[in-house]
């Protein structure tokens, strides 16, 4: 026996949702082996809203069309609800089609929630009228297989709705690992790691991050021998927006951050104790994203921050800001002041719940 001809499908969605060959698999297991339909054609479309996506579903029988429009937060939803759909079309034009079976009213497909406007609904002459929608006979399947095929696809139907209503406007965010590197404030570029944890909604992303940075030594110039050992933790709050075009997304942001900076002086005759400065900085940055999958990226930011207090480090009998130090002869010298701006960049991994 020559293999039934598939469903002339045609299937467009952004990079990252389920690919035509998803859909028909789906759609396979509702209707059961060996039960396709060769002439019906359906156009799916899922187009990315800004964070949502919807679904712009044509169904064609000859000259009759029939559309249907869905929107969700997950695209992997939209393709269920198409071969939800189309599976309950194929087996109400089946039904229909069958010999003594009393004329039925066209097929229509199933029903969105409540949000559903009067455009996505199957009316008039745009319904899809059984004989036309197959015109050969469908290969018949064991009543027990066929039942319980179709008590599968009337369940998903039920589900289609409440899965797609229960979509969240809001992720939470976990950036980790994280590597980060600034130029400035120190004399060297500073290397760190970090975590992060935010929150998106409708774009805009609140995320709040804490990085440490390796310990730097700084020697005193003009005094071989002596300096000052610097270790450095910071938190810094970033706003942002985000512009998503398919798997990219680019976010200008602004910060503001909390940095917590402790020194110890180092050299002979140098007493081991230790002086800590709070340095508060401003600044603005940008974030960009290759969105992998809908709960995974790789990430990348730049930023620059404005230092709006300045530590200087001395090294003197009287303990002076930012130091706390005894050093033989008696007399004070400076080491190191903390430059006015910081350069930033840092790479790593963010999960999205």
């Amino acid at each position: 026996m020559a293999e039934p001809q598939s469903i002339d499908l045609r299937w467009n969605a952004p990079p990252g949702c389920p690919l035509e060959g998803d859909v028909r698999e789906q759609l396979q297991k509702l209707l059961g082996s060996g039960r396709q339909d060769n002439h019906l054609r359906a156009d799916g479309t899922i187009t990315r809203m800004d964070k949502r996506f919807r679904l712009d579903l044509v169904v064609q029988a000859k000259d009759l069309v029939g559309t249907r429009s869905i929107e969700s937060d997950s695209c992997a939803d939209l393709a269920g609800a198409a071969a939800v759909q189309l599976g309950l079309l194929i087996r109400s034009a089946e039904e229909a089609a069958e010999p003594g079976r009393p004329a039925a009213q066209p097929p229509t497909l199933p029903p969105t929630p409540e949000t559903e406007s009067p455009s996505s609904r199957f009316e008039g002459t745009d319904a899809l009228h059984p004989q036309e929608a197959s015109a050969t006979s469908p290969v018949k399947q064991p009543p027990n297989e066929e039942d319980e095929g179709k008590s599968e696809v009337e369940r998903k139907a039920k589900e289609e709705p409440e899965q797609v209503a229960s979509q969240r406007a809001w992720r939470a965010l976990l950036q980790a690992p994280i590597l980060a590197f600034d130029v400035g404030p120190l004399p060297q570029a500073s290397r760190g790691w970090g975590v992060a944890i935010g929150l998106d909604y409708a774009s805009w992303q609140l995320q709040l991050k804490a990085a440490y940075w390796l310990r730097q030594s700084v020697p005193a110039p003009g005094f071989p021998g002596y300096g000052a050992d610097i270790d450095r933790v910071g938190a810094t709050f970033w706003g942002c927006r985000e512009l998503r075009v398919a798997w990219f997304g680019l976010s200008p942001c602004l910060t503001v951050g909390l940095d917590r900076t402790s020194v110890r002086g180092s050299g002979r005759n140098i007493a081991p104790s230790r002086k800590y400065a709070m340095v508060m900085t401003a600044g603005a940055g940008a974030q960009g994203r290759i969105h992998l999958t809908s709960w995974l990226a790789l990430l990348a930011s730049v930023g620059g921050q404005v230092e709006l207090f300045r530590p200087q480090i001395s090294i003197g009998p009287h303990e002076p800001q930012g130091s706390s130090t005894y050093l033989q002869p008696q007399h004070e010298f400076a080491v190191y002041q903390f430059t006015l701006a910081v350069l930033s960049a840092a790479v790593g991994v963010e999960w999205i719940f």
